[in-house]
């Protein structure tokens, strides 16, 4: 049954196309069983960004890098180890991106600064 406007049917279908794709993609990614650290709690799963082992997930305490709580020792990687290929591969690809990103705030701060003397120059004739 559609109600007076007659367009909530559709609307409701269109949704459900959008959460069945969410939830194939969604079971790729997380994992089937959430680990319990050591506290009792459900592990936290995060990303690891370090040169050992960049782009590597892993489950650690929830309570982990709160000001607050202290955090049990729990650790478990989720993604198994990344071959010495990929890892150069990643590594470089990470590198490249920092530099890129620099050149673009260098770019930033020297237009900015180009705009600050052409309106300083513009107003100072009148």
């Amino acid at each position: 049954m559609s109600n007076i406007l007659g367009f909530e049917k559709k609307k409701k279908k269109k949704r459900s196309r959008k959460r069945r794709r969410r939830r194939r993609r969604g079971k790729m990614d997380m994992p089937e069983v959430i680990p319990m650290c050591y506290c009792g709690a459900p592990a936290k799963l995060s990303m690891s960004w370090s040169n050992d082992n960049p782009g590597r997930r892993f489950f650690g305490c929830n309570k982990f890098g709160s000001r607050f709580r202290k955090p049990c020792r729990f650790f478990s990687w989720f993604d198994p180890p990344l071959t010495p290929r990929s890892r150069m591969v990643l590594l470089g690809l990470l590198k490249k991106l920092r530099t890129l990103e620099d050149a673009r705030k260098r770019e930033r701060r020297t237009w900015f600064l180009v705009l600050v003397i052409v309106t300083v120059l513009l107003f100072s004739k009148l």
